[in-house]
């Protein structure tokens, strides 16, 4: 069994589910480690104190949606920095560049730990960045990606951190095809959006599209900053469900006609992958996505519409077409499917996971 510790600074388990499902096959244990210990003693001061809680509050005009955070989960984040540096146990590290960690990241590979480094970021050239690097930070990164075992999500991520190792190997976020299945789709035609309510997600474009379109029933699941926004649209064909359980989102992918991810780069962020994108295909659901660099590798002519960023008419015609064309709709969400299954299958890249952690240490 394979002792694994994740290690990142975005502990999103729905990034990890091909280890998590080696873990519920018996073949690793892990253990998940959020990097923040800054932010997690925020949070925790967050909640410890009334006028803190105001102060957020006023500034944000409501209560921060964040999680309660223990005493003891910030001291095991800020305890198992001194831990790792002894540790036998592998550690797989997620972070974006070009932050701060390499330095630490670079430590653990001199001593010797046994790091596999993930990524789906897809600009290794320094111009494109989370973090702002400096000439200290990108020498720890490009000291610590040498020769590293690397597993990227993104093809594009491989091919720019190929200049750096030889040992990469790319497996994508995976999909559990027995939770995320076909179904029947509602009578009247149905657009889906889920994933966070923030401006970058194109979400104000479409609900300008869904105000036009009034045949077209509209639903949108999620939380964020602009959330009201869409709750508060007084439009008669756009639902706004909220935050939706995880094991109830299948019927909901499965029951609508097309699945909407319009998604636009900023600055500082894109669309890397887009996991809901294999959700929705799954489910037998057409996507329409802006052509952002990780739904570009997954959004085919046989299973969906690539659209421009940005774009609203672009957006609209997309959604009309699919409207007018619901044989042509139908057959994409069967090939979606069956691309799912073959490419995208939570078994099959837990299987490519075990095989590279057993190939490296």
């Amino acid at each position: 069994m394979k002792d694994i510790i994740v290690f990142t600074e975005a502990p999103t388990k729905d990034y990890f589910r091909s280890l998590i499902y080696l873990e519920n096959k018996g073949k690793a244990k892990l253990e998940f480690i959020d990097s923040r210990i800054i932010y997690l003693i925020g949070l925790r001061l967050y909640y410890t104190f009334g006028f803190l809680r105001w102060f957020g509050n006023k500034f944000f005009d409501k209560p921060l949606d964040v999680k309660r955070v223990c005493l003891m989960g910030v001291l095991k984040s800020f305890s198992y920095y001194f831990r790792m540096l002894f540790t036998d146990r592998i550690i797989v590290a997620l972070f974006a560049p070009y932050s701060w960690i390499s330095i630490y990241l670079f430590l653990l590979k001199k001593l010797g730990r046994k790091v596999v480094y993930m990524s789906s970021w897809p600009v290794w050239d320094g111009s494109y960045y989370v973090h702002k690097p400096n000439f200290i930070k990108l020498y720890f990164w490009n000291k610590f990606l040498v020769n590293i075992p690397i597993v990227t999500v993104s093809e594009t991520a491989k091919n720019n951190l190929s200049k750096y190792s030889n040992n990469i190997l790319q497996i994508p976020h995976s999909v559990d095809i027995n939770l995320f299945k076909t179904g029947v789709k509602n009578k009247k035609f149905t657009v889906l959006y889920v994933g966070r309510m923030i401006k970058e997600k194109g979400i104000r474009d479409l609900l300008e599209v869904a105000k036009e379109l009034v045949d077209i029933e509209f639903i949108f699941i999620g939380k964020g900053k602009i959330e009201d926004e869409v709750k508060n649209c007084g439009f008669n064909n756009v639902k706004y469900l909220g935050f939706i359980d995880h094991k109830d989102l299948p019927k909901l992918y499965a029951s609508s006609h097309v699945f909407i991810l319009n998604s636009f780069k900023t600055s500082k962020w894109e669309e890397l992958y887009g996991i809901v994108l294999l959700e929705a295909l799954s489910c037998g659901t057409t996507v329409i996505s802006t052509d952002c660099v990780g739904p570009k590798e997954i959004v085919s002519k046989d299973v969906g519409i690539l659209i421009t960023q940005r774009n609203k008419d672009v957006l609209k015609k997309a959604i009309v077409y699919a409207f007018k064309n619901k044989v042509k709709i139908n057959l994409m969400g069967k090939r979606g499917r069956k691309l799912v299954e073959g490419k995208y299958n939570v078994e099959d890249l837990s299987k490519k996971w075990d095989e590279f952690l057993s190939s490296n240490f």
